[in-house]
């Protein structure tokens, strides 16, 4: 008798959005939160607003790793598995030349925030990779290494660049 006059429990009700669409949108936001501050700059030509921008833009990449990283990706063909492929090389070459252009033109506030950027675009293009690659049976061992190693090579990168520049 006493369970027919209990109050009611609310249903809890999940979230319809999954774990990787959750950190897609925290990317966007960040994103979107970046193109603001350039906008800004225009106004007002701060040049820590350009740099918070690069952290934005490095943090939203970092969103997308992790986004990636719970993605339950399909099994793709051969030629979509190239693609991938030439996507992480096109990444980690614009990553290693981020990581080196950085220390020859800008100070030290500037180099931290472009190096964010280099390692969290080689992160997330890693990432991307590495899960298409494990969907798939037949791949190749040193395909899942590289990608696996290449936020390791960019750090390898700064460091031995770092190594004979002095902090301006």
């Amino acid at each position: 008798m006493s369970s027919i006059n209990a109050p009611r429990m609310p249903d809890l009700r999940r979230s319809s959005l999954t774990a990787t669409a959750r950190c897609l949108r925290a990317a966007g936001a960040g994103a979107l939160a970046a193109l603001c501050l350039l906008v800004a700059h225009i106004v007002v030509p701060f040049d820590g607003l350009q740099i918070a921008a690069l952290w934005l833009v490095g943090t939203s990449l970092l969103c997308i790793w992790i986004g990636v990283l719970a993605w339950r990706m399909p099994v793709f063909d051969n030629r979509a598995l190239t693609l991938f492929a030439i996507g992480w090389g096109a990444g980690m070459a614009l990553s290693i030349w981020l990581a080196g252009w950085a220390l020859r033109t800008h100070p030290f506030p500037w180099r931290l925030s472009v190096q964010w950027l280099a390692l969290t675009l080689s992160t997330a293009v890693g990432a991307l990779w590495l899960r298409a690659l494990l969907r798939k049976r037949a791949t190749p061992l040193i395909g899942r290494l590289l990608s696996l190693i290449s936020p390791l090579i960019v750090l390898l990168v700064i460091f031995v660049t770092g190594l004979g520049t002095p902090p301006r």
